[in-house]
């Protein structure tokens, strides 16, 4: 039920940052995922040059959760290593792309994250 709860609160706080802290974003993806301890997920998006990107991911607080987001290239072009498991990343990227996002678990058990993306 926590965790259940967690994950609704999670959403909650992803779309509350996207409406104020993007509003003019042209699109918004929030999915769930599970990354195993000691482990990484990655994720590839398309993202649209010269528009404002954002990355949050919130994970259940059992985990610390790093983010990290490369170009085409596998030039790093964000990160978030806070210690925590809520990650949020932003930039504006140059060109229209597809970009990956990892996002490592710094913790020997599993964490269930949100993640959303908006650009």
């Amino acid at each position: 039920m926590k965790k259940a709860m967690n994950t609704i609160l999670a959403a909650a706080v992803i779309f509350t940052a996207f409406a104020f802290h993007a509003p003019c974003a042209s699109a918004s993806t929030v999915l769930t995922f599970r990354v195993n301890g000691n482990t990484t997920n990655q994720h590839t998006r398309w993202f649209a040059g010269g528009q404002a990107a954002m990355i949050i991911v919130s994970g259940d607080g059992d985990t610390d959760l790093d983010l990290y987001v490369y170009d085409s290239n596998g030039n790093l072009i964000e990160m978030d290593e806070d210690g925590s498991d809520q990650c949020v990343v932003s930039w504006t990227p140059r060109w229209t792309g597809r970009f990956t996002i990892k996002v490592v678990n710094r913790g020997s058990i599993y964490n269930r994250y949100t993640i959303g993306f908006s650009n």
